[in-house]
């Protein structure tokens, strides 16, 4: 039996039957279901199969984004990891939606010129550019951002929460002058986390001074954003006693920014970051912090897209996890001047 053997007891074309046998994406799961029955009832194996290409998924980071970051780097090892021991290829893909929508160019056509079945995007996206993956028939799922569309998965954690979890922490311990060093808030997950730490203050009865909430300033390290933020805030309320930063990068500069100014950690004044980074562990003090399990979402999002690919699943899930709240050694009761 060959190609078009296949294809005739299928009823399906020569160019679909091709697809199939390559995993590649555009062939609807019906159709795909009827080329492997035939393929796999006749035992047909085509010539150099071993040397085919198999399951290419990209991990598409938006351009200019700091993608060997720790958040990235847990996310990359999690996706890796499974690749390496499902034997199919992960490939980065930089993605710059502005660029793409200027040049008439859309995320469909970069996948398919990197010749991608699928897709972990660790970016967010327009609900058009999740119709456009829906209707090239390329699975594909966010990880730590969503879209409410049946056709694209995603995993999250649920970021308001943790916030306010991690602030409530701080309050519990006395503090009521909290200062929050702002990530990108067009980002909705650090807006999420910004209005989460506003709740806890607000459910104590704490009127927050807008003066404590310090805006992102981006830099190449995200370890200078939170130093740079830190001492913005620290010049001008002197009198606070605890730093809530958007993520433990951002924490890590915050804590040199304290020293520097004259200020020890925790006696003087308490550091939380959020994401729980391998290193956080390992800082000196080491950092107390929500955790988010990125290796293992990224690893279950591109083994969603797999069996995608596969068809061992009809649907990509939507997935929400609550953070871990990882108390260490960065947080004190308040100064007795406070």
């Amino acid at each position: 039996m060959n190609i078009r053997s296949i294809a005739k007891e299928s009823g399906l074309s020569v160019a679909t039957v091709s697809r199939v046998l390559n995993n590649e994406s555009g062939v609807s799961d019906e159709a795909r279901q009827k080329a492997l029955k035939v393929i796999e009832r006749s035992g047909y194996k085509p010539r150099n199969y071993s040397q085919r290409r198999g399951t290419r998924i990209a991990i598409v980071v938006e351009a200019g984004a700091p993608s060997f970051d720790s958040f990235y780097s847990l996310v990359f090892t999690g996706i890796s990891r499974y690749a390496w021991e499902c034997g199919f290829e992960a490939t980065l893909v930089y993605y710059s939606p502005d660029h793409e929508r200027n040049s008439g160019g859309e995320l469909v056509d970069l996948l398919r010129k990197k010749r991608c079945n699928g897709a972990v995007l660790i970016a967010p996206i327009s609900e058009s550019e999740g119709q456009n993956l829906i209707d090239a028939r390329i699975p594909s799922v966010l990880v730590a951002h969503r879209l409410s569309l049946d056709g694209i998965g995603y995993i999250d954690c649920n970021n308001f929460q943790g916030a306010s979890d991690l602030t409530e922490y701080l309050l519990h311990l006395g503090h009521r002058k909290i200062g929050y060093l702002c990530g990108n808030l067009e980002n909705g997950n650090n807006s999420d986390r910004l209005n989460g730490y506003l709740k806890a203050m607000e459910s104590v009865g704490v009127e927050v001074d807008d003066g404590w909430m310090i805006e992102h300033h981006p830099t190449d390290v995200t370890e200078q954003a939170g130093y740079d933020q830190a001492l913005f805030l620290l010049e001008r309320y002197p009198d606070i006693t605890a730093i809530f930063a958007n993520n433990d990068s951002m924490a890590y500069g915050a804590v040199t920014a304290c020293m520097e100014t004259g200020l020890r950690v925790p006696e003087d004044i308490s550091v939380v970051g959020y994401d729980d980074y391998l290193s956080s562990r390992y800082y000196n003090p080491s950092l107390t912090t929500m955790r988010q399990p990125l290796m293992e979402m990224g690893a279950s999002a591109a083994r969603w897209v797999d069996e995608k690919l596969k068809n061992k699943i009809s649907d990509l899930p939507h997935r929400v996890f609550r953070g871990e709240l990882i108390v260490r050694k960065s947080c004190a009761l308040p100064r007795a001047d406070s």
